[in-house]
């Protein structure tokens, strides 16, 4: 009899944020999707990185640093793929940011209304103009 093999599975690993990092992200957000560009759906399903989880690596201190809360922004899906889509203009409203920025420090548009700098401990604070 001929032998074959079956497909290997590619058993992958969570790289999102731990369970208590989402909760805190609901509780910041409200569960309201905290970019609300045209075409928001409202109700936030997903944790956006501002600084992508590939620019740093997904290992060890690098995967920790990419899902802090300063770097994560609740989405609908909608505006996730939106940012996506549209890198350079996500930039500009520091929704996407380059590795080597600290996105503790760095402004991001939010729920259009006005700038905030996002802290690790799912506080906001909002940026003089």
């Amino acid at each position: 009899p001929m032998l074959t093999r079956s497909p290997m599975r590619r058993v992958g690993r969570n790289t999102g944020p731990s369970q208590n990092t989402r909760l805190a992200l609901c509780e910041r957000s409200g569960s309201w999707c905290e970019m609300r560009l045209s075409g928001c759906t409202g109700k936030a399903t997903e944790a956006a990185h501002r600084i992508g989880r590939k620019a740093g690596g997904r290992h060890g201190e690098a995967l920790t640093e990419s899902n802090r809360l300063s770097n994560l922004i609740h989405s609908c899906s909608t505006c996730h793929r939106w940012t996506h889509d549209n890198p350079a203009l996500a930039q500009d409203l520091g929704l996407m940011l380059r590795e080597y920025q600290d996105p503790s420090l760095e402004p991001v548009a939010y729920q259009n209304a006005g700038w905030v700098v996002l802290d690790d401990e799912a506080g906001l604070w909002p940026v003089a103009a």
